[in-house]
């Protein structure tokens, strides 16, 4: 038998504590989150118990609004938001199940009060809301470009095949973006557009034999990861060449494309709640307690932040690791929603891959 001596076993208690304590600080951190939130009903003297009742859900919906809200409203299109906020709150209500109510019973103006100090559990939270906006189809789209590949020769067509793409996008709901703009992320439509004329000959007159080949390879941005790709051909016969090619490429886009948005929405979704590391670098940070004050914030801000390291601070610029489910440009949207930014008097200069630049003004 082993024996340990006393310094020993002290040793190993205080190792074993320390241990211990990080453990339960990092899962303080990552899975549940206090709040208090008060909910209310109409009642009168005969329907207490039932006022009592939907004052409860509604404090119970209340604390999810409070974890959850920025990122409800960042990853959902405006008008959706508007309709369906209610009813993502209630179906998500019942991951709360440990509260302890802090006042019960009737408040001013006619109405029942309940408040309660709730333990909500972020990371089921903000699964179950990823869930329910996917299969309600109320997911923000997410952002695309449309790029032309360099082995496409016939600049004309090809940049009518882009213009012919973009607006499928827009009409599909997409965010459609290009390099100039300081939000680069998400998604790219890589075009090869292949236009050959060729001379032929129909009952004895000089004809045009028209035959696009286009292929489409959609892209994660930053990394080029391909997720979907096809290629088709059609072919007319005539003289007015640009008109055909541009009536082939609508043809083309409207029988392929439908396939491939459906590739590019279903890796969407699944990856709506994959952690990933997304970098930030915050220039105008001289000091750790300035970095670790806006850590902080963001941390307790937004759910969907699983852990962030101060990386280094060098030359004024603090480099922050952020663990995130969801991606880049969801980071950044729900970075405006929370208005972070702005109580903290920061400016995102711009967004590009895995990487998100800012400045402390």
């Amino acid at each position: 038998m082993l024996v340990c001596n006393g310094s020993v076993g002290r040793l190993f208690r205080v190792a074993f504590t320390l241990c211990a304590l990080l453990s339960a600080g990092f899962s303080s951190v990552v899975s549940a989150k206090l709040v208090e939130a008060k909910g209310i009903s109409e009642f009168t003297e005969g329907n207490m118990v039932e006022a009592r009742k939907v004052a409860l859900e509604n404090a119970k919906r209340a604390a999810v609004e409070q974890v959850v809200g920025t990122f409800v409203r960042s990853r959902t299109d405006v008008n959706n938001y508007l309709l369906g906020k209610d009813q993502i709150y209630s179906s998500t209500a019942g991951q709360i199940d440990e509260y302890k109510i802090m006042y019960d019973g009737p408040g001013d103006n006619g109405v029942y009060e309940v408040v309660i100090q709730a333990d909500v559990r972020v990371n089921a939270l903000v699964d179950k809301v990823a869930q329910i906006q996917a299969s309600m189809g109320w997911t923000k789209m997410p952002r695309i470009t449309v790029v032309i590949d360099d082995t496409s020769e016939n600049e004309i067509v090809a940049q009518n095949v882009r213009n012919e793409m973009v607006e499928r996008l827009l009409r599909d709901g997409f965010q459609v973006f290009d390099e100039s703009e300081p939000v680069y992320a998400g998604f790219a439509v890589n075009l090869t557009v292949d236009a050959q004329i060729k001379p032929d000959e129909f009952q004895g007159m000089q004809i045009n034999a028209n035959e696009l080949t286009l292929g489409m390879k959609i892209t994660r941005v930053g990394d080029n990861q391909v997720l979907a790709a096809g290629v088709k051909s059609a072919s007319k016969p005539g003289v007015k060449s640009n008109s055909i090619f541009s009536k082939l490429s609508a043809d083309i886009i409207r029988k392929e494309w439908p396939q491939l948005r459906k590739q590019l929405i279903k890796f969407w979704h699944l990856e709506q709640v994959q952690a990933r590391n997304i970098f930030l670098d915050i220039e105008g940070v001289e000091s750790l307690e300035t970095a670790n004050q806006v850590k902080a914030a963001l941390q307790d801000a937004m759910p969907a932040v699983e852990q962030i390291e101060v990386s280094t601070i060098a030359n004024g610029v603090a480099h922050l690791v952020i663990s995130y489910k969801g991606w880049t440009e969801q980071l950044y949207e729900e970075l405006l929603a929370s208005q972070i930014a702005q109580r903290h008097q920061m400016t995102i200069l711009g967004v590009s891959g895995n990487k998100i630049t800012a400045t402390k003004v």
